[in-house]
Formats: structure tokens, C-alpha cells, sequence
């Protein structure tokens, strides 16, 4: 699973020893506490807590008045030790103390510079415990004890239960249903391949928990669009180049990786056409299979036709799966009315509307010969090698669609009435499912058409790479010419291929099953650049 499973961990310990408790929950780093509702501050980690940043303030008042400030050094990391938070917090007072009656002694440099380390150091720590605590919500209780909770990843729960012994009360596994969903937090735990194109599915939000993840299919499709679009292997070798700079030369190393992985792909789709730098050549592939000539590089305009259906049909797969997914999200969630008397509604609609539009592009718009035309249906038999006539296909997919669109208009009262129990929602939802029949067609049309700029975009690529090929037969001037025309062929064209195929994968498809509504995990700090703690 790309969303890790969690578990819902209830600790609890008396009043003498939370200190201890917390010491160990922070130092595993990797609890999220829980602040559903029903819990609240507890006041004795108020007042640790407001002591650490009063530790935070007294060390930046220090670092302010500018009595240690020294040229740029290498940073030194302290090293703090304590058995527990409040030993934590007294160690960094005691610190501060020795340091405030030994000022006038610190006159060297070197003393200076090392006096200003340890006070980042103090301030760096007292705001760590500051902002730890401050997410901590415990149970309501009568002072003996604190009681509060938290998520660990179930691959995590022994080693937890392990550091924090005793003080686990209870472990269950966490729902993906229930009025507390909005609070259990999101890990993502894609391999590292997977994880560069994270980024993508962050720019729509992060998934709710228990929400199918799409990474893993954007790391997989995201590429295979970008190849098809950009396919050539003198273009791939450029951006893997370019990736590998980025990657090892440069800060942008997540940049770098995409890069990587979209040159691999545009690579390998330019060996499958025989493309390199718009110099066509014959595919390794041809010797094994027969491929059809509107893939090879040698482009015609009888070629276009065939391009864009491929790229209609590719996009008639990418929407279907992702209906699909949104009849899982909302299963998974127990949502079961909108599941099943809409998504799933919406699957065998668009799955039989699609077949039909190819039917009536078969007929030219020629309604009339719809149910007794025999010639084979197009995409059905130029793409896929199905010889199935148009009026076969017309006859079995209009029954299913009409019964679709009923079944989608009266889901829609039936579902309102059974939420609300009153005529008026009812009529709220026929109302609804009336103009969701007449917009979803509409809606279908216009979301699988935008897939042939899949088509378009690899026409352009090879239009472009054959006219600057063109300019080789000038000699060494045209080798230059040639060298330089690709350089702003790559630029241009791959940016604009990148943002098209963002568009497809953000817009095009994520919008019909992602929330992205989640709450990060974010676990509990340690650490930090000027210090390093140890829990004994």
C-alpha cells in the first residue's frame, strides 16, 4: 500500500512519570499525536512547555545583543543527554545560567564562537520541546494520571510497544471509516522510484487516509505520456544529461531524478518510432514485430488519423480507471450510497458511451444506418484487430446506456431522501440527477477528446525533428545550425510537453477521484542543526 496502515496507540502513565513517557514517545520519531475530539491541553505539559520557551527567549536574548558574533565557521553540534522532558528543560536552564555569570570571562574568539554554538544549540532544543509538547492532547482525567494518543505505522508497533513498555494501554488498528477520519494523519510509503513523482500528486493535495494513493500510477503513466509525446532518442539522451547535471551539480536533485525517468522514457518510445534527433532509422523492434507505419518516424498525413484515435483510446483507459478508483475511495470510506448508486453508475456508463461514440464516428453522423451498417467499428478494428460491426456495437451498448442514465437519475432522490428522510431532498436529488444525465455525455465527450494532444503533440515532435534533420544536408554549417535548432526544440517543446501532460494527469484525471483533503503524518522532533539528544 502506497498510504501506510496505522494503529491508534493509547498511552497512559502517573503524573510522576510523563516525563519519562514523553521521552520515549518523542525519541521513537515516528508518533503523530492525536487531537481528536474530546481531548484537551493538559495544563502540567502547559506549563513544561511554557518554561522551554522561556528558555527559547532567554537564549535569543543573549544571541541578540551581539556579543558572539564571529566570522562564518564550521557549525559545531551539541550533544544534550537526560532521562526524561523535564530533565531535558532543567539541563538547558542550568546552561543558560552558567553561561549568563560567565560572560565577562568570554573574551577570546575562539570562546566567543564556541559560547554562540551552545546557545544556538539551548535555543534550538527549548523550541523543540516547545512545539512537541504543544501538539500533545491528553483525556480528561483527575490529575493522578494523563492519558492521550497517537498513530504509529503497523509495521512500527513492536518497536514502539518496545521503547515505551508499560505505558501502551491499548493498540487498534485505525478505520478507514467513522466521524474521526478527518483526523488520522496520511504516511505516504512509496519506494524510492515511486516517491519522485509524489511531488505531482502533492500539487492537488495529499490523500485522505484510507484514499487510494495515485502515485504509484502517475510514476508509471506520467512517464509513458511524456515518451509518447516527446518520442525521440536524441531528445531522451539530451534530458538524461541534463537530469544527471541537476542531479549531481546542482541542489535540484528531485528536479534531476523526474528528469531521469522522463528521458528513460522518451528514450525508449524513440527507439520503438526509429527517431534520433529527428533522423529517422530503423526500430529494433520491427525485426521482432510488425509495427504499424504511422508509428515509424517517417511521417505522412495518413498517418494522423491513426495517431489520434491511439491517443483517444489511451485516454478512454485513463479516465475509466479513474472512475474506478473513485468508486473505491468511496466504498472504502463507507460511503456506500454515493458508491454505488453514482460512481458506480458512472463506470458502465462512460464504459458503454465510449464503444457507441466510435459507432457513430463509424456512420459519419449518419444516424440512420447506426442499427444495420456492417462495417467494422472504428478503433475496435483499425487499433485493437476487432471486427465488430457498427450496428453490433450500437445495439448492445444504447439498451445499457438508457437503463445507466435511469438508474443515475433515480439514484440520485433515493439517495438524498434516504440521508434527509424528506420529500424536499428528494426532489433536491431528482432535480440533481436530471441535469447529471444530460451533463455527463457532455462531460465524457469533452474529457476523453482533450486526449489527442497525446497525438497532436507527437506529430509536432516529429514535424519539428524532420525540419531540422533537413538542415544536415548543408554541411558543417547545417551541423551547427542543426545542433543549436535542438537545443531550442528540446526547451520548448519539452516544457510544453511536461505541462500538457501535467494537465492530463492533474486535471483530466485525478479531478474525478481525488480529494486530496489528508492530513500529513508528521512525527515528533528529536533533532535539530545545532544539537543532537540522547534519551537515557
Amino acid at each position: 500500500m502506497a498510504v501506510a496502515r496505522l494503529v491508534r496507540v493509547t498511552l497512559e502513565a502517573p503524573r510522576a512519570e510523563v516525563g519519562r513517557m514523553l521521552a520515549r514517545v518523542i525519541g521513537f520519531t515516528e508518533f503523530h499525536p492525536s487531537r481528536r475530539e474530546g481531548m484537551v491541553q493538559d495544563i502540567g505539559l502547559l506549563l513544561l512547555s511554557s518554561k522551554a520557551h522561556e528558555v527559547y527567549a532567554q537564549a535569543g536574548e543573549l544571541l541578540g545583543e551581539g556579543l558572539f558574533k564571529t566570522g562564518d565557521r564550521e557549525r559545531q553540534v551539541e550533544k544534550f543527554e537526560a532521562h526524561d522532558v523535564e530533565e531535558l528543560v532543567r539541563e538547558l536552564e542550568e546552561y543558560l545560567e552558567i553561561i549568563e555569570r560567565n560572560l565577562s570571562l568570554f573574551t577570546e574568539t575562539d570562546d566567543k564562537w564556541g559560547v554562540t554554538q551552545v546557545l544556538l544549540a539551548i535555543q534550538e532544543a527549548s523550541l523543540m520541546v516547545f512545539n512537541d509538547l504543544q501538539r500533545f492532547f491528553a483525556y480528561p482525567s483527575d490529575g493522578a494520571t494523563v492519558r492521550f494518543e497517537g498513530f504509529v505505522a503497523a509495521r512500527s508497533l513492536e518497536a514502539f510497544k518496545g521503547l515505551t513498555g508499560g505505558y501502551v494501554v491499548a493498540a487498534d488498528p485505525v478505520r478507514t471509516q467513522g466521524k474521526d477520519a478527518a483526523y488520522i494523519p496520511t504516511l505516504l510509503v512509496n519506494p524510492r522510484v515511486v516517491s519522485i513523482f509524489e511531488s505531482l500528486t502533492l500539487e492537488r493535495g495529499l490523500p485522505r487516509y484510507g484514499e487510494v494513493d495515485p502515485t504509484p500510477i502517475l510514476a508509471f503513466v506520467f512517464p509513458f505520456f511524456f515518451g509518447i509525446m516527446f518520442a525521440d532518442v536524441g531528445h531522451g539522451v539530451a534530458l538524461m544529461a541534463f537530469g544527471l547535471y541537476l542531479v549531481y551539480r546542482t541542489a535540484y536533485k528531485n528536479w534531476g531524478e523526474l528528469i531521469l525517468v522522463l528521458s528513460l522514457s522518451t528514450i525508449l518510445f524513440g527507439f520503438v518510432r526509429g527517431s534520433f534527433f529527428g533522423v529517422p532509422f530503423t526500430s529494433p523492434l520491427e525485426r521482432v514485430i510488425a509495427l504499424p507505419p504511422a508509428l515509424s518516424a517517417g511521417f505522412t498525413l495518413s498517418s494522423i488519423p491513426f495517431l489520434l484515435e491511439v491517443a483517444v483510446l489511451i485516454g478512454a483507459f485513463h479516465l475509466a480507471s479513474g472512475y474506478a478508483i473513485a468508486f473505491v475511495n468511496q466504498e472504502r470510506a463507507g460511503n456506500y450510497l454515493d458508491a454505488f448508486l453514482d460512481r458506480l453508475p458512472t463506470i458502465v456508463l462512460y464504459s458503454f458511451l465510449i464503444p457507441f461514440g466510435f459507432a457513430v464516428a463509424g456512420t459519419a453522423l449518419n444516424f440512420g444506418v447506426l442499427f444495420t451498417s456492417d462495417a467494422p467499428t472504428p478503433i475496435f478494428n483499425n487499433i485493437l484487430g476487432l471486427d465488430v460491426p457498427i450496428s453490433t456495437t450500437a445495439r448492445v451498448s444504447l439498451p445499457v446506456i438508457a437503463a445507466t442514465l435511469v438508474f443515475l437519475v433515480a439514484g440520485h432522490p433515493v439517495g438524498e431522501y434516504l440521508s434527509a428522510r424528506t420529500a424536499r431532498s428528494a426532489l433536491r436529488g431528482l432535480r440533481d440527477g436530471l441535469v447529471e444525465a444530460v451533463a455527463k455525455p457532455f462531460e465524457f465527450f469533452l474529457n476523453t477528446i482533450s486526449y489527442i494532444r497525446l497525438g497532436v503533440l507527437l506529430i509536432t515532435t516529429t514535424l519539428l525533428g524532420s525540419l531540422v534533420a533537413g538542415v544536415l544536408s548543408y554541411g558543417v554549417v547545417g551541423v551547427v545550425v542543426a545542433a543549436l535548432l535542438n537545443v531550442a526544440v528540446i526547451a520548448l517543446e519539452g516544457v510544453i510537453v511536461y505541462i500538457q501532460d501535467m494537465r492530463l494527469q492533474l486535471y483530466e484525471w485525478l479531478s474525478q477521484f481525488y480529494a486530496g483533503t489528508g492530513t500529513p503524518f508528521t512525527p515528533l522532533v528529536s533533532r535539530g542543526d545545532h544539537f543532537t539528544l540522547t534519551w537515557i
